[in-house]
């Protein structure tokens, strides 16, 4: 079923394409960062493809149970609101898939299996909470044109700055690297957690309370 043919309310497909542009609008951020130079997209794309289409083939097997959660509660949105089944999933899919292309890209560079690394990936996004952080980030819409801006910069530095810390961890198996290093840095790990238990409860999220997620973030992972 095409978006664009869908006898559907009108309102409906607006959203419905506004959710799509913004999931790909991550998808093209990513892949720009991952083409070196000047590269051309043609061969970027014949590269990284084979690596994501495995992915996407078991994407959910591969999600964090709170991200899961929360991509169920967005298909959920778009149901009640009165969006076909088939392309409520379509929607959804594009976000569930956010990620892949600096994934894959990362496991190339590092000779490692994209699926290994997207567990070691996820094992840490879920053991700090960036998992949510992130997937909040992705899927917040303020009115304010500024705070939209920041948050969608937010979504993407919470990716990065994980791919980031998997680059430079030693050759081998990324998933025992994670474990570890949580273990070796238990404490300065569970105070993180705690200040992102805390931001979990908070009603009415927004971006001043992620940007200082990020920046703590940042100063954990960086050690």
């Amino acid at each position: 079923m095409s978006l664009d043919s869908a006898k559907i309310d009108e309102a409906i497909r607006l959203s419905l394409f506004s959710q799509a542009a913004s999931a790909m609008a991550s998808q093209i951020a990513d892949l720009l960062r991952a083409a070196p130079g000047r590269a051309q997209p043609g061969p970027l794309v014949a590269r990284l493809e084979p690596g994501v289409d495995r992915l996407m083939a078991g994407v959910d097997g591969l999600l964090s149970p709170s991200v899961r959660r929360q991509w169920d509660m967005l298909s959920q949105q778009l149901l009640d609101a009165g969006a076909p089944e088939a392309l409520a999933a379509s929607v959804v899919r594009l976000f569930k898939t956010d990620g892949a292309i600096g994934i894959v890209d990362l496991a190339e560079r590092r000779g490692d299996d994209e699926i290994a690394v997207t567990h070691a990936f996820t094992h840490l996004g879920e053991a700090l909470g960036l998992d949510w952080a992130q997937t909040l980030a992705a899927h917040m819409s303020p009115a304010d044109p500024w705070e939209r801006l920041l948050v969608n910069s937010l979504a993407r530095d919470f990716q990065q700055m994980r791919l980031s810390f998997l680059a430079v961890l030693p050759a081998g198996d990324l998933d025992a690297g994670v474990t570890k290093w949580l273990a070796d840095h238990g404490p300065r790990v569970a105070q993180f957690r705690a200040t992102v238990d805390r931001a979990r409860t908070i009603p009415n999220p927004n971006g001043a309370m992620l940007s200082h997620i990020a920046g703590q973030a940042r100063g954990l992972l960086g050690r």
